[in-house]
């Protein structure tokens, strides 16, 4: 039990430490079973990170275990043909570029033990939404930094976690997520040619995690698991070449979701695990992307600030709700060797009038595969999976999320864009 202690409070005291960032607006998995799986786990989810998946999978823990694991993700996104005539004749011309995010590294952590017969806890520590995107900051060769040169926007989260035991069959769970965001944009101003920077911080903010599992059969079971909206209360400071010029303020909520499986067990020995997942996402709540600068200095230009004045800077946003579907399997080969494989069908919530480089994202195919290697009490879980954008999102003028960058101007461009995501996990049961 002290063991167990001393394993929480790690995990407790890490939630305030490790950087954590995803490649979009989404996860790609946490744990790497369920990023081989295509995330497709919420009928039989992992107890570890049962947590966020389905708290009531908690209740499949037959010893304490703890898991731990990293996925790097490194985005590639290409734009091409971007311009925005009426501004300048270097604008006007098409360019092409690329981004510079490089690889990004999203940490895992989780312990579920059982308590009783019928009783389960766990904790687990991860990043539920998150994304950062960098491109060359230098106008010339990239037009866009106008709208942003880097962008971020994440939450960490630790959740405790319980699930009981009904019956046989029936399983039911919960957990609070207590989480801690962050948000921020730096452009080149159009007029004032220098770097604008807004770093905002949410400390603190709490969330629900509810899940039931039901196993019908010892072949068939079926999950549901709610995850409650967050309310993102940001503040933080704008500068200007490094220098303070105004205080900001944010309300931009995380959506909630409700992710739905089925899972079957095929074969002799029930050795091939096959789910297929739903989960809809509410991004709707955030039909516009409010934001109130008061400025602490005067600010000279076309549109000069006053010190003491608050500006409001609404961007509309208009993201739509989509309903992700994933695909997951996984066939233990032998006591030592599982082997996974998973596809997901993840449709973009950003519209074209509001994709900018804030936002840059796209609708995505995902393939995964994945295994598992057990040695005695040890776990080790590897996956990969590559996100592709099937179509190239064309973008002509409608953007207004884009436009007000270059005073109203229309921009044009094509963009494109893969994921890759490597990552691995390992277990130990006590």
């Amino acid at each position: 039990m002290k063991r167990t202690l001393s394993i929480l409070t790690a995990l407790l005291t890490l939630s305030s430490a490790l950087p954590t960032w995803a490649g979009m607006v989404d996860t790609y998995g946490i744990g790497s079973r369920a990023t081989s799986m295509g995330g497709a786990v919420s009928a039989a989810p992992s107890p570890a990170f049962a947590p966020y998946y389905n708290p009531a999978g908690l209740s499949r823990a037959e010893s304490t275990t703890m898991s731990a694991g990293v996925l790097t993700t490194t985005p590639d996104i290409e734009i091409d043909d971007y311009s925005v005539p009426g501004i300048s004749s270097d604008l006007a011309t098409p360019s092409d570029f690329s981004d510079d995010t490089g690889t990004l590294f999203v940490p895992h952590l989780g312990v579920a033990m059982p308590l009783t017969d019928r009783l389960a806890a766990g904790v687990a520590l991860y990043a539920p939404w998150g994304m950062h995107v960098t491109w060359d900051k230098n106008p010339a060769t990239n037009p866009g930094a106008h709208n942003n040169y880097e962008a971020y926007y994440q939450r960490v989260s630790i959740t405790p976690a319980l699930s009981y035991k009904v019956n046989e069959k029936l399983a039911l769970g919960a957990g609070v997520s207590l989480g801690r965001s962050e948000t921020g944009a730096d452009f080149i101003h159009l007029e004032h040619k220098l770097p604008f920077e807004a770093e905002l911080t949410d400390d603190f903010n709490v969330s629900c995690n509810i899940g039931a599992l039901y196993q019908a059969t010892d072949r068939f079971s079926m999950g549901l698991t709610y995850r409650s909206r967050t309310d993102g209360d940001f503040d933080g400071d704008l500068k200007m070449q490094g220098i303070k010029i105004a205080e900001v303020t944010l309300d931009y909520d995380h959506p909630e979701q409700v992710q739905a499986g089925l899972a079957y067990r095929f074969g002799a020995q029930k050795g091939l695990l096959v789910e297929a997942d739903a989960t809809w996402t509410r991004w709707s709540i955030n039909d516009t992307q409010s934001q109130y600068v008061t400025y602490t200095q005067n600010l000279p230009g076309r549109d000069p600030k006053v010190a003491g004045t608050t500006e409001p800077m609404i961007v509309p946003r208009d993201w739509d709700d989509t309903t992700k579907y994933s695909i997951g399997m996984e066939w233990t080969v032998n006591p030592t060797v599982t082997l996974r494989g998973g596809y997901v069908w993840d449709p973009t919530p950003v519209p074209d009038e509001s994709l900018d480089f804030i936002w840059p994202d796209g609708d995505k195919h995902i393939f995964s595969l994945g295994a598992g290697f057990t040695f005695g009490a040890f776990t080790i879980d590897i996956a990969a999976s590559y996100a592709d954008i099937p179509s190239k999102r064309t973008i002509n003028g409608e953007s207004q999320a884009l436009n007000p960058s270059y005073g109203d101007a229309p921009v044009s461009l094509v963009a494109d864009g893969t994921v890759l995501n490597l990552g691995t996990t390992l277990s130990y049961r006590f």
